[in-house]
C-alpha cells in the first residue's frame, strides 16, 4: 500500500482545544503560546518562519498567510515519539470539514526544527484551509458536487486519487518555496523524487 507522506502539511480533527496560554499578535497572525519555556522556543519559531515567508513568491505567500489562528502547544516530554514530533510540523486542525474555522497547532520539539520548515509547512497548512474553504463553499451547491466530494476526500483522506492528487499540490509548492528560500540542491531532489514517484506533472 502506498505510503502517503503529508510532512509539511496534515488535516486531522480536533480532540480538543490547545493547551490554553498567552496570546501573542505577530504580523496578522494570532499566535497561541503554551506556558514554559518549549512554548517561547516555539514562539520565536514561529515568528521567524513569517518573516520568512515574506521571501515567497506570491502565491506561496498567500498560502502561508491563510491561516491566522495559529498554536504553539509543545508535546509534553512522555508523550513525544519519532511519530508525532520528528514528522509532524504543523497540522491544520479543524473540529469537522463541515464546521467552519480552523487553526495551525505546532507540537514543536524545541530545537528539532528549523525556521525554514516551519515556513513551509504554513505554506502546505494554508493549502489545507483552502481545501476546507473550498468544501464549504461547494458542499451545498448541486453544481459543485464534485468539486465538494474532492475537497471532502482530501480533508478525510478517504480518496487514494484525489490524496495523490492533493500531494502533488502540496509537493509543487514546497519545491517552489524551497526554491525561494534557497535551501539547497539536496531538498530540491528529494522533493523531485518524492514527485516522481506519485507520478506528478
Amino acid at each position: 500500500m502506498r505510503v502517503l507522506i503529508l510532512v509539511a502539511a496534515s488535516a486531522i480533527w480536533a480532540a480538543g482545544a490547545a493547551a490554553a496560554g498567552q496570546g501573542v499578535d505577530y504580523k496578522g497572525r494570532h499566535i497561541q503560546v503554551a506556558p514554559g519555556g518549549q512554548g517561547d522556543e516555539c514562539l520565536a519559531l514561529v515568528r521567524k518562519a513569517i518573516d520568512m515567508t515574506a521571501d515567497l513568491p506570491p502565491k506561496q505567500r498567500a498560502l502561508a498567510t491563510e491561516v491566522k489562528d495559529l498554536r504553539c502547544a509543545p508535546i509534553p516530554e512522555e508523550r513525544r515519539t519519532n511519530e508525532v514530533v520528528d514528522n509532524t510540523i504543523g497540522v491544520y486542525t479543524m473540529a469537522s470539514p463541515d464546521r467552519p474555522g480552523g487553526y495551525i497547532r505546532f507540537p514543536l520539539k524545541p530545537g528539532n526544527l528549523s525556521a525554514a520548515d516551519v515556513a513551509i509547512s504554513l505554506v502546505g497548512n494554508g493549502s489545507y484551509a483552502r481545501w476546507h474553504q473550498g468544501y464549504l463553499a461547494a458542499k451545498g451547491d448541486p453544481a459543485a458536487k464534485a468539486t465538494a466530494q474532492r475537497y471532502h476526500a482530501i480533508l478525510t483522506k478517504s480518496d487514494q486519487k484525489a490524496l495523490i492528487s492533493a500531494e502533488c499540490e502540496l509537493l509543487e509548492n514546497r519545491r517552489v518555496a524551497t526554491k525561494a528560500l534557497d535551501l539547497g540542491e539536496k531538498r530540491l531532489t528529494a522533493i523531485g523524487r518524492q514527485m516522481s514517484l506519485r507520478g506528478c506533472p
